[in-house]
């Protein structure tokens, strides 16, 4: 029979190995990310495409945006042409 300090001892041994699994667990599953869909990665492709031309358009030859532009207007742009793609 077990005296209630000795039950007390074991109850706190169990509840910690518990916690110590659980925290094992989740970082395995953080290891590895989830896979992206090949329409996502299809998108990601042509938005990378249209960045490349929207930013020929709206840039100078040293790299400078043309007057009145933004990087907005470059990426309302890419959007934009992406949808044409």
């Amino acid at each position: 029979m077990l005296t209630v300090d000795e039950y007390m001892a074991l109850r706190r041994l169990i509840s910690s190995e518990r916690e110590s699994e659980g925290a094992s667990l989740t970082l395995e599953k953080e290891d590895t990310p989830k896979k992206r869909s090949r329409t996502a990665r299809a998108s990601d492709r042509k938005l990378s495409e249209a960045f490349k031309i929207a930013n020929q358009r709206y840039r100078l030859k040293n790299g400078e945006l043309r007057k009145g532009r933004s990087q907005s207007d470059i990426a309302k742009l890419a959007q934009k042409l992406r949808k044409k793609m």
